[in-house]
């Protein structure tokens, strides 16, 4: 989104009461403005010059509903405004979608959790609880110029990557697709959430991963979904991969193989703290060990 090339000290604070007047007020204002949520993320990158202060600041947190949890027959909405400590807390999440609570877990301090937004985690690109989003199946409801729409997470993550986002949306509610209980009963559930940093918070990780996947009784993958990202490095769902292990039944799965599938297939960067070779080294390394000590 433009912001302009002076120098903001204070941004004109707008302060709509519902979605329409927000997306009203973007379109007024365009291009020289910036949402605003918990702005946890918001205020570390204006003071550290990484974003420039926009001339108008839309806040969304006066609007209703935006911080609600909804379960629907198949699906799960939580609120894009949620704070992150009421995401973790959450019954259905603890019991239902355990690595979106342990993704959570670990993302800042418990001062900052109780403050940020999952919705701001999400639109930020970058957020650590992607990946475990990615693998349950998540989609993204934005309101835009024409109405509420949706869009699926991996879809949204790679408009992020061709840069192809639009200013003007703004992002409403998260989805995840909620398991069935049959399933469920009749085979193994093997799900976990890694991320590995410089140091437990307040800086970016330097990988996370997520892995959800549900084997039958002999050892067949019923389904299995895998994911990474970290540090500023767009997340993704790692396709070829999870067709790689569905080929084999759990026993037979070679990790060394696995590794070298994934560090094919994740796409990361280098920079000051790690190199690319290093995150895709890391990401393969955490997937073989933890699936390891699973199916041993």
């Amino acid at each position: 989104m433009g912001m302009g090339t002076e120098k903001i000290m204070f941004p004109e604070l707008w302060l709509p009461s519902n979605l329409e007047e927000a997306r009203d007020i973007a379109i007024r204002v365009t291009p020289h403005f910036g949402w605003a949520a918990g702005t946890t993320l918001l205020r570390t990158q204006w003071e550290m010059g990484t974003a420039p202060m926009p001339r108008h600041l839309i806040s969304l947190g006066q609007i209703p509903d935006l911080d609600t949890f909804l379960e629907e027959s198949d699906r799960f909405r939580i609120g894009a405004f949620s704070k992150l400590k009421a995401c973790a807390d959450n019954e259905v999440v603890r019991n239902v979608f355990p690595l979106i609570g342990q993704a959570i877990d670990q993302i800042s301090a418990p001062s900052i959790r109780n403050l940020a937004t999952l919705g701001g985690n999400v639109a930020s690109g970058v957020g650590d609880s992607i990946p475990a989003l990615l693998v349950y199946g998540g989609s993204l409801q934005w309101m835009t110029e024409a109405g509420l729409i949706e869009k699926g997470l991996a879809d949204w993550l790679e408009e992020w990557r061709l840069g192809k986002r639009d200013a003007h949306e703004f992002l409403t509610g998260i989805y995840v697709q909620i398991p069935d209980s049959e399933s469920v009963a009749n085979g193994r559930m093997i799900y976990f959430y890694r991320k590995i940093g410089r140091r437990e918070a307040f800086t970016p990780s330097l990988v996370t991963i997520a892995f959800h996947g549900k084997l039958s009784k002999s050892g067949e993958w019923i389904s299995l979904a895998m994911a990474a990202g970290g540090g500023s490095g767009t997340a993704m769902r790692l396709t070829h991969s999870e067709n790689f292990v569905r080929r084999y039944p759990a026993k037979e799965l070679s990790l060394t193989k696995l590794t070298e599938q994934i560090q094919a297939e994740f796409v990361t960067y280098s920079d000051a703290f790690a190199s690319e070779t290093y995150r895709k080294q890391t990401a393969a390394n955490l997937f073989a060990s933890e699936l390891w000590k699973e199916l041993r």
